[in-house]
């Protein structure tokens, strides 16, 4: 992935880490010089990234396997959308959408919509990644282990009898429905009748879907696509009936699924999905690394690959206990909106952060003394909150750095310091250890960089280049680290016709790799034909769609 045009691994790529057995968890937190890396085994920052992405189409796009379970609500009020092909409201559980344009595509022949209203909160599960993508890469995983205490690799997708067990799950505990995602969330309601109101169901123009029969745009080949597959059997649609005195085309049902997409992809960035607002105090996390097994299995692999497949009886049954305890407790948590704490980091930073990559790139500047200083000023913008008038060195040739000392922990802590221990749900605490654990490596890169910035301006330039050097590597280690998904962008930026677009299921094209996330921009206006988007179109968008797909 390039990112201001400078090449770098992929964002998530870490290290691989070799070792036979894992440290005790003691480890994690035993003390620490300020200047002290993070545990390779440490997972604040994972713990850090899914909480800032809640509810974020984009970045749990790009990280498809999702590791939370939240309690969260749809507040009363809140339109949702139900598409089918005949005029009766369901009896049994089924699936809403958020946006008209994601229900519109779940009609084919006769189309109904349905509108409904909450009539009081909601309570719901959410599933954070692509929850709702029938894939065998792990991103139903959480809903496994709630269902059947962990995932069985290779078993196909019955989303009735998924929907089933969940409600069945859920119903002690007061749980309207649960929360996923695919290329936009929808809601699993397991009641139609309990806090929902039909405000309007109407009989719509059909979609078209003859043009699904034939071929579409094939987009422009790419650098190391892989030789063309065998072309697919393309299902007969049959040419809808339409309606009396309709002149023109009917809605085509390509058009109608990009546009579906483009409407997930409103929900791209924060704040996301805001028709759902997630219960902070009750989040339980799959990087929690109390859960060792989980630990050992993900120890040295990209984060795409992490999963829950070898996940212990042990650790299931301890995430079955707090399950329960979170979703049946009564009691609010401390009302803290963890969200807009990451959210507050993340700003600060992520810019910054790209900027400082720029200006360290060698072809920004081929002057040495120009480019240090411009480092520089942007090292002490990030950092000037948190140095105060004594954070200096007792003389200017000490190897002594303590002095900085001051100046990461108050970079690190600022954000927590003042939150009491006791309001905190263990939930919370996991949270918070995770904001000041993230805060710390980004405030203890920042500082090393820091000390050897604080008086370039007067250095050779051969030490001017070595520091070059070094502070190009602290950046691009950091930025590895952090992960964050907002760097992952479309450059040069889309026109006003196209979206940026990662692979989201089931919308991927033909001859495309689903776990290449390079940012790449689709056209709007000449959709092609995705190669499971046909197969989902074939099976008539059945809710058993991965039958066929998985």
């Amino acid at each position: 992935m390039k990112v201001f045009g400078v090449a770098l691994p992929l964002l998530w790529a870490t290290a691989s880490i070799a070792r036979p057995n894992g440290p005790s968890q003691a480890a994690f937190s035993a003390p620490r010089t300020w200047d002290s890396p993070p545990h390779p085994d440490a997972t604040n920052h994972l713990v850090f990234n899914t909480v800032s992405s809640l509810l974020q189409r984009w970045q749990n796009t790009i990280y498809r396997n999702g590791h939370i379970i939240a309690a969260a609500t749809i507040p009363a009020g809140t339109i949702l959308y139900h598409g089918r092909t005949n005029e009766s409201v369901p009896t049994v559980p089924e699936w809403l959408a958020f946006d008209f344009e994601h229900a519109y595509i779940f009609c084919r022949g006769p189309c109904y919509v349905i509108s409904l209203m909450a009539t009081r909160d909601l309570r719901l599960a959410y599933f954070d990644g692509s929850s709702a993508a029938k894939m065998q890469t792990g991103p139903m995983d959480t809903q496994d282990v709630v269902i059947r205490d962990k995932p069985v690799p290779g078993r196909k997708f019955d989303e009735r009898t998924r929907i089933a067990k969940l409600c069945e799950w859920g119903k002690p505990f007061g749980v309207d429905g649960f929360v996923r995602m695919e290329f936009h969330f929808e809601v699993m309601l397991c009641d139609f009748t309990a806090g929902m109101e039909v405000v309007t169901l109407l009989n719509l123009v059909p979609l078209d879907w003859h043009d699904m029969s034939h071929p579409g745009p094939k987009r422009p080949p790419r650098e190391g696509d892989p030789s063309p597959a065998p072309p697919r059997r393309r299902p007969n649609f049959p040419r809808p009936e339409r309606p009396v005195g309709w002149k023109g085309s009917l809605p085509s049902a390509r058009f109608r699924g990009i546009e579906a997409l483009i409407a997930g992809s409103w929900h791209n960035q924060a704040p996301g999905e805001t028709r759902v607002r997630i219960d902070y105090s009750g989040i339980v996390t799959f990087y929690n690394p109390s859960l060792t097994s989980l630990v050992e299995a993900r120890r040295g692999l990209r984060r795409p690959l992490h999963r829950l497949a070898e996940i212990s009886a042990s650790d299931s049954a301890r995430v079955h206990e707090e399950l329960a305890e979170v979703f049946g407790r009564q009691s609010k948590g401390s009302g803290i909106d963890w969200g807009s704490v990451t959210h507050v980091v993340i700003e600060r930073y992520s810019e910054r952060l790209e900027l400082l990559q720029y200006l360290l790139d060698p072809e920004t500047y081929t002057n040495v003394t120009e480019r240090a200083a411009e480092v520089r000023i942007q090292i002490l913008t990030m950092l000037a909150p948190y140095i105060t008038i004594d954070a200096v060195p007792a003389t200017a040739s000490s190897s002594n750095t303590s002095w900085a000392t001051s100046i990461v922990h108050y970079c690190s802590t600022t954000q927590t310091s003042l939150i009491p221990d006791g309001i905190l749900t263990p939930q919370e605490r996991l949270i918070r250890d995770a904001v000041e654990g993230t805060l710390h490596e980004i405030c203890r890169r920042l500082t090393l960089m820091w000390i050897d910035a604080f008086d370039i301006e007067a250095t050779p330039e051969r030490r001017k280049q070595e520091a070059l050097g070094t502070w190009r590597f602290h950046v691009q280690e950091l930025m590895e680290w952090l992960d964050w998904p907002v760097w992952a962008q479309c450059h040069p930026a889309c026109g006003t016709d196209a979206i940026c677009y990662v692979p989201s299921w089931p919308f991927f094209e033909e001859g495309d790799d689903p776990d290449d996330m390079t940012p790449r921009c689709v056209s709007r206006l000449r959709p092609g034909e995705p190669a499971e988007m046909q197969h989902l179109y074939q099976t008539s968008l059945s809710r058993d769609v991965g039958e066929v797909i998985g």
